[in-house]
């Protein structure tokens, strides 16, 4: 799995139930590449909130009072709102880390809970095997005078 799809399910299962503001996909975008540059960074935000919209799984909007409301302005011009924000401030996260929100749509909800349930039945097949492993190696008790014991591979 590439990088940017790592993020594109991170950001997907940390949406579920709230919205992102723009500082946590910065975030999950250095996280990922602790190496890149800050204008590497930027730029991989960006392009991350445009596929994101784009490819209808987020809306991009403000929080206020605990809620969310959409922006109607066409993606491109948003696009360059945070940009202007995001880039030309940088080096001053307060003036930009709320600058845009983005919260999930119905489809990115439903893809969200398939990666999530994807995840929990991985962990439990490989909890599953993980114990199937740990029996097959542990072999059936032997008696020895009065001990009782058991060898493990």
């Amino acid at each position: 799995m590439s990088n940017s799809q790592r993020v594109r399910e991170n950001l997907l299962l940390k949406g579920l139930g709230q919205p992102l503001a723009l500082n946590a996909i910065d975030w999950k975008i250095k996280q990922q590449n602790p190496w890149a540059t800050p204008s590497e960074v930027q730029s991989d935000t960006l392009e991350a909130v445009r596929s994101l919209v784009d490819d209808g799984l987020f809306r991009l909007g403000d929080v206020h009072a605990r809620r969310f409301f959409t922006w109607k302005r066409p993606l491109d011009r948003s696009i360059r709102k945070i940009s202007h924000r995001y880039v030309e401030h940088y080096d001053r996260p307060d003036r930009w880390m709320y600058a845009a929100w983005l919260n999930l749509t119905d489809e990115g909800q439903k893809l969200a809970l398939a990666i999530e349930e994807k995840g929990v039945d991985a962990f439990r097949d490989h909890g599953v095997a993980e114990v199937t492993q740990l029996r097959a190696g542990v072999a059936t008790p032997q008696l020895q005078r009065d001990i009782v014991s058991r060898s493990v591979a």
